[in-house]
């Protein structure tokens, strides 16, 4: 491998490719069972037994707001270990392969793309015709990436409990 190539490990979400550091995958599984846990964010599956370790487990279509296809099933679980050392399961849809891409063959993020919510795309790298979405998938797990979405959904739970008590009171009357 050249100095100016990096290994990804690709993997695609509802047929569009994606890349990540092989450095941050510690391990590719199938999806064993995974327990949901109740008023976790929508993209939280729930946690699974990893070797006697407890792990949350996120859908990384839901995470990213992308609709499921009815053909593909997230069936292969990308464990990675967060920037808070913390280790998540990342359900996607299928891993090709490890693979090097030059430095020359990936552009930057299109400012477009260059939003807060969306620090976590390195870039595009371009394969014959394919592209492919470079991810750091570390920060997508971080506690503090997640967490702001976290609060968020809580905020609407809270809102959603608020109008559950006014609705009883109301029934009650």
């Amino acid at each position: 491998m050249a100095n100016d190539e990096i290994q990804v490990v690709l993997f695609s979400l509802n047929g569009v490719l994606y890349g990540a550091d092989v450095h941050q995958v510690r391990e590719v599984r199938e999806v064993r069972e995974v327990t949901p846990v109740p008023y976790a964010p929508p993209y939280v599956e729930g946690v699974t037994n990893l070797r006697g370790e407890v792990i949350p487990v996120i859908d990384l279509k839901k995470r990213f707001n992308i609709t499921e296809d009815k053909e593909s099933k997230n069936k292969i679980m990308l464990v990675v270990q967060g920037e808070d050392k913390k280790v998540i399961g990342v359900l996607v849809d299928s891993v090709m392969e490890v693979m090097s891409i030059s430095q020359s063959d990936i552009e930057r993020t299109p400012d477009i793309l260059s939003m807060s919510n969306s620090n976590y795309i390195l870039g595009v790298a371009k394969r014959g015709e394919d592209l492919i979405i470079l991810l750091d998938l570390r920060r997508i797990v971080s506690k503090k990436s997640m967490s702001l979405e976290s609060q968020q959904f809580e905020d609407v739970m809270e809102g959603d409990m608020e109008a559950a008590k006014i609705l009883k009171k109301a029934v009650e009357t």
